[in-house]
């Protein structure tokens, strides 16, 4: 059955589905305002640390307040559907990950100005995060969007650690996205600052070149090729990125 309402919001359309949530363009009428609200698939609340940890890290995330972040507005549970649900600042936009496919299908490179500018807007973000203790974990272009005016606006943060807890990690989980993932991550750890910057080197190696750094036939090979293979050439893909991008790739 179609959902129609969420708490004081009315469901406007799904824009969205993934293996933890689904994402929906809302109507909050009392203040006349479209919203983003991610519902949470119920299976996540069978968990019985789930409710303090979902709230918790939202209140976390509600307090970030950055132009590069995503606004988290409010966070609630849905009774009728039996699942916790975030409604956050609705982006008129793309993510990276789409206009590098975009891109991709036309056969047309980005920019130097513009690999900086997406960088510099996904930097400020974490910089603003880090500073506060608030970690991403799953730093990805699925995972940054840029919007009609061209801002560059880094989303879901908390998610990860929302939907998988510490004891899962502690026990070998994976937190992150395999072709995006720290090499700590990939040894099930949980991954500090670091990582979250190791993940933004493999969106400037794709944005640079138009490839991932590693590729494999399963997520595992993927991993494992973070942990043990050499940083690829950047000019092996594309010799027209200059020394200095390069270099901040690789660091």
């Amino acid at each position: 059955m179609a959902i129609k309402n969420l708490g004081k919001y009315e469901i406007v359309e799904r824009l969205g589905r993934g293996g933890m949530a689904e994402v929906y363009r809302g109507y909050q009428a009392s203040l006349e305002r479209f919203v983003a609200i991610k519902l949470l698939h119920p299976f996540l609340a069978d968990d019985p640390e789930f409710k303090d940890r979902f709230e918790r890290e939202a209140r976390n995330v509600a307090r970030l307040r950055h132009p590069n972040i995503v606004q988290v507005y409010d966070f609630e549970y849905d009774t009728t559907n039996e699942s916790y649900y975030m409604v956050m600042e609705l982006i008129d936009g793309q993510t990276l990950k789409d206009r590098l496919g975009d891109l991709q299908a036309r056969g047309e490179p980005l920019s130097v100005s513009e690999i900086i500018r997406i960088a510099r807007g996904a930097c400020a973000a974490l910089a603003y995060a880090h500073a506060r203790g608030m970690i991403h974990r799953d730093v990805k272009p699925a995972n940054l969007m840029i919007d009609s005016d061209g801002r560059v606006v880094l989303t879901d943060f908390g998610i990860a650690k929302i939907v998988t807890g510490i004891q899962f990690t502690a026990s070998g989980g994976m937190v992150g996205t395999p072709a995006y993932i720290a090499p700590e991550q990939g040894l099930g750890e949980q991954g500090d600052e670091r990582s979250d910057l190791y993940s933004l080197g493999v969106i400037l190696f794709q944005m640079c070149t138009g490839h991932l750094p590693y590729d494999a036939e399963s997520p595992l090979a993927v991993i494992l090729k973070h942990l043990n293979e050499p940083i690829p050439s950047v000019h092996k893909f594309n010799p027209n990125v200059p020394e200095a991008l390069a270099a901040v790739v690789y660091k």
